[in-house]
């Protein structure tokens, strides 16, 4: 099954030990426990939102 369909394009990187190790840190405090992909996903994207970069959506229950 996997994500659904997306308007993205694939990035491969290497990553040090240390980072990957905060990355496995923040994954595991995660109530859906993230596979690395996802966690590298939210954390990108929490930066870019807490940086102004990009918008931050509306909570999900906000539009109820």
């Amino acid at each position: 099954m996997g994500r659904p369909p997306v308007d993205s394009e694939q990035l491969n990187l290497r990553i040090q030990r240390d980072a990957l190790n905060g990355i496995d840190a923040f994954a595991a405090e995660q109530d859906d426990t993230p596979s690395r992909t996802e966690a590298v996903r939210r954390i990108i994207r929490d930066w870019l939102i807490g940086h102004g970069y990009l918008e931050n959506p509306p909570d999900k229950e906000d539009a109820n």
